[in-house]
């Protein structure tokens, strides 16, 4: 799971972690608001309710890359560290913290020195591990010591603050886990939407919330008991000193009654006895008279008496004082005995008017009813009778000691005021020392923190998934309406967008502007295609500059794309055609390469009228390629002429589909007569094709079936239906019979292998074949062509240039290329009588094929001023309406034999 959280998620677990570390700090805040010194403890301890916010605002400050707000956190923690540092060395004031000074200073030290150095450099990176390390050592400390795996003595501190402990154990590795995370990602600028923070923070209010009332609940509740006993113990000391006091009060009575001195000595002895018998506490009595001289001791009070513990000046004084009232102290210095007494005295006068006092000594440690206490044993009670004097109410000898060494002893205690009869508040001090109950309860309350950030973990992951998912979903649905290569609409999408258009716009001007680039395929086949669209991605790019911002773009095809706007007039859409021309024919620099670029753009409009998308589209289209025809590099505007010669070319093209299938294709043939003998010494094989009973020029159907590849199965019937004639008709085999051949078959198959299994399948010779190419094929003078040629004349066929003059014609090839016979265009013939640079410049012509030793075939000879031209200059071979036109087989057969 964990390799797959992306560096947003984990940045939103750092809000998270930012948001506990604040809202510690504001529930502690209040906590010290509303519970100061009533608890047992904190549940947030002061130095953390500082430290905390401090360290919450300074990771929002790393998030937000906030050069301030991180070194005011630090100095904040800095002023934090030395506060807590006096307080507790020089005030004693241990509530403060719930963790060891050492280890209070190492965590405050350490994270204020990560907000002021940034992990940008390698020293920084190595303090920011030092420092996330050290943190998660600490953690570990602490985690142990709530788990109760470590001894005081280890960890280094008594009577820990285990709810703090475990809320300070999440957050330091919650904190070096955001801290690692911003180490990952410091360079990333993300910060997580303001929505998913407010989720997040919520959550962790809630969860914090919770555990901060389970853990105040318990931390009262153990308060509530400290407070009771406290009650208790004030309330069995007062009800226990009443009853001594009605006591004392019944025996005075019984003793001033006396009627003399026999009487009075005969009661003292049955009421003393009788009243230690029938009470435990009682441990004695000492008879004192006026003088302070004692008559008479019993029980525990002689070895009082003889230990010396009523014989200090301040003892004597307080005897002196005695009145008539009942009066009880304590004796201090009992107090520090295993036997601490309290002393009540009973002061009469005698018979004979001398004042007595009889002192009562009660045992302290069976004032209270220890059996009564059992459910408060976690809390050790104190009586306070001054700052220097505490003494132990937990019914055994547990000695007396000052409120300092108190404190000193443990930081966690409750102190209380209580009522004990008509003396006024006394103050008590209840002190924790059995922890038990609340490590127990601080172990199940932190499995709440961590399931809380559990559950944000999970909704942060969930919660990116689905951003995920939905950003790819995006990706996906902008895919599948652009073109991943320009960003471009997609053709459908783009006709989607249209459609939509044609709802809205119907009134208005529209335009579409289809652009096709010149020359793009040799870029793609020289350069690679990753060039090529890089190339594409520019030339998007600088249209977009060129229309209005809310045009609609696409990318056709390959290397075509469609403007569709709605401009105010025909003026703009001409404006922004030639910016697209002007814009493309700028220099492209790609990788270092320079490239450059023509455009043919073709321009339809609606003109007013209600015309639908897919057809501007479609006459954009066709006026593009009538651009192309004219050379490029320009514009032109629909006319709807050239929708119905392009509908011609449609219906054609059709038509020539199916032809190919049902082979509807005639082969006619023309004569080449021999200019000295007049002799048939071949023919020229041209293709015929009848549609509804009339003939359509080849001029018309040769080109489209060479700009739809049809010409390739046109090639091939053709030279069967030749081979068919040639095997089936004597008089064929003894001339040349010439077939025309295009240059896609020579260029993108084996030609010459095919012919040869042609000519194996008929039973044809080669030499009887003489193929027909134009001059086009050699324009590029490939090793491949030339190698192909050559194949054929080895295979011991002639190779005729065609149309020679008129297109690539280079004098220089001639000696190169392995051909056998140059046809000269009709264009030459027509005209020569008349012309006579004409005529010289096909005198040179003939006389450089003659040198180079290439027959001369001289095509277009319409009458005999033409032929004489042409014998005077030596040609051997002519052909033309002069003397026959293409015919059928069978009329040729005819003429043959004539």
């Amino acid at each position: 799971m964990f390799h797959r959280v992306s560096s947003s998620a984990a940045r939103k677990f750092v809000v998270a972690v930012a948001a506990l570390f604040v809202v510690t700090g504001i529930i502690g805040a209040i906590e010290l608001l509303l519970y100061q010194n009533e608890l047992l403890m904190d549940v947030v301890p002061h130095s953390l309710i500082y430290s905390s916010l401090i360290v919450g605002l300074g990771l929002y400050a790393l998030l937000y890359r906030s050069k301030w707000g991180t070194w005011l956190a630090g100095l904040g923690l800095l002023t934090v560290l030395g506060a807590v540092a006096w307080l507790v060395e020089v005030q004693g004031n241990m509530r403060l913290i719930a963790l060891p000074l050492t280890y209070v200073a190492l965590l405050l030290c350490g994270t204020a020195l990560l907000f002021f150095v940034k992990p940008t450099s390698v020293l920084g990176r190595g303090l920011w591990r030092f420092g996330i390390g050290s943190s998660i050592l600490i953690f570990l400390f602490t985690q142990l010591s709530v788990w109760g795996l470590f001894s005081d003595s280890v960890i280094g501190f008594k009577q820990a603050n285990f709810i703090a402990l475990s809320l300070i154990s999440v957050l330091v590795l919650l904190g070096a886990t955001a801290l690692a995370i911003l180490l990952r990602t410091y360079r990333e600028t993300y910060v997580p939407r303001v929505r998913s923070q407010i989720v997040i923070i919520l959550m962790t209010i809630i969860g914090v919330s919770i555990w901060y009332s389970l853990s105040l609940y318990e931390l009262k509740t153990q308060s509530e008991k400290a407070e009771t006993k406290i009650e208790l113990i004030a309330q069995m000391i007062d009800e226990t000193l009443n009853m001594q006091r009605n006591t004392a009060e019944q025996m005075q009575q019984r003793f001033v009654a006396a009627r003399d001195d026999a009487t009075l000595s005969r009661l003292l002895e049955l009421d003393t006895t009788r009243f230690e018998a029938d009470n435990p506490i009682v441990r004695g009595f000492i008879l004192y008279d006026a003088q302070q001289q004692v008559l008479m001791s019993n029980g525990y009070a002689t070895d009082f008496l003889a230990a010396n513990m009523l014989s200090s000046e301040r003892f004597l004084d307080w005897l002196a004082t005695a009145e008539q009232d009942i009066r009880l102290i304590v004796h201090g210095t009992s107090l520090a005995t295993n036997d601490p007494i309290f002393i009540v005295s009973t002061p009469f006068t005698t018979p004979v008017g001398e004042r007595q006092q009889l002192l009562t000594l009660l045992d302290v440690n069976k004032v209270i009813a220890t059996n009564y206490l059992n459910y408060f044993d976690a809390m050790d009670t104190y009586l306070q009778f001054s700052p220097e004097l505490l003494m132990s109410m937990q019914g055994t000898a547990a000695g007396t000691s000052t409120l300092a060494e108190l404190k000193q002893r443990s930081s966690h205690f409750i102190t209380s005021s209580a009522t004990i009869g008509d003396s006024g508040p006394i103050t008590f001090h209840s002190v924790l020392s059995d922890y038990s109950d609340i490590q127990n309860g601080a172990q199940l309350d932190q499995l709440l923190l961590w399931l809380t950030f559990a559950f944000v973990f999970i909704y942060i992951l969930a919660e990116d998934h689905a951003l995920r998912a939905a950003k790819r979903q995006r990706e996906l649905a902008y895919l599948a309406k652009h073109d991943d290569i320009t960003g471009l609409f997609r053709r459908d999408a783009f006709s989607g967008a249209l459609a939509l258009r044609d709802q809205v716009a119907t009134d208005r001007q529209r335009s579409l502007l289809f652009v096709n680039l010149d020359g793009f395929k040799p870029i793609n086949d020289s350069l690679g295609h990753t060039l090529g669209d890089k190339v594409l991605y520019e030339t998007a790019r600088r249209i977009e500059t060129c229309v209005p911002h809310d045009a609609l773009l696409a990318r056709f095809s390959g290397d075509e794309f469609l403007v569709y706007f709605e401009p105010t007039s025909e003026q703009v859409t001409q404006e922004a055609a030639e910016c697209i021309l002007q814009a493309v024919r700028k220099p492209y620099e790609i990788d270092g390469i320079d490239i450059h670029l023509s455009a043919s753009i073709g321009s339809a409009s609606n003109d007013g009228l209600t015309i639908e998308g897919v057809h501007l589209i479609q006459h954009a289209e066709i006026a593009m390629s009538q651009a192309k025809q004219l050379g490029g590099n320009l514009m032109q505007a629909f006319v709807n002429e050239m929708a119905r010669d392009y509908q011609q070319q449609v219906r054609l093209r059709n038509a020539l589909q199916i032809a190919l299938d049902k082979k509807d294709f005639q082969v006619f043939y023309q004569p080449i007569f021999n200019t000295e003998t007049r002799a048939i010494t071949g023919v020229e094989s041209l293709v015929r094709w009848q549609l509804n009973g009339e003939f359509i020029s080849p001029a018309e159907f040769i080109e489209i079936a060479e700009n739809t590849g049809q010409i390739i199965p046109l090639g091939e019937q053709v030279l069967d239906l030749v081979l068919s004639d040639i095997k089936r008709h004597q008089e064929l085999q003894q001339i040349k019979v010439t077939v025309n051949v295009s240059a896609q078959q020579l260029q993108r198959y084996d030609f010459p292998r095919f012919l040869a299994g042609r000519l194996d399948h008929y039973q044809v010779a080669a030499r009887n074949v003489t193929l027909e190419l134009t001059e086009g094929v050699f324009a590029g003078e490939t090793a491949s062509t030339i190698a192909a040629l050559q194949r054929l004349r080895d295979m011991g066929c002639n190779v005729a240039i065609d149309d020679f003059g008129t297109g690539f014609s280079s004098l220089s090839y001639l000696n190169r290329l392995p051909a056998d016979i140059i046809k000269i265009d009709r264009v030459f013939t027509h005209g020569i009588a008349d012309d006579p640079e004409l005529f010289a410049v096909v005198q040179k012509i003939i006389e450089l094929c003659k040198q180079l030793n290439k027959r001369v075939v001289v095509e277009g000879i319409e009458d005999e001023v033409q032929l004489n031209i042409f014998e005077q200059l030596a040609v051997e071979s002519v052909q033309g309406f002069f003397f026959a036109r293409p015919m059928p087989i069978e009329q040729l057969l005819k003429l043959l034999v004539k």
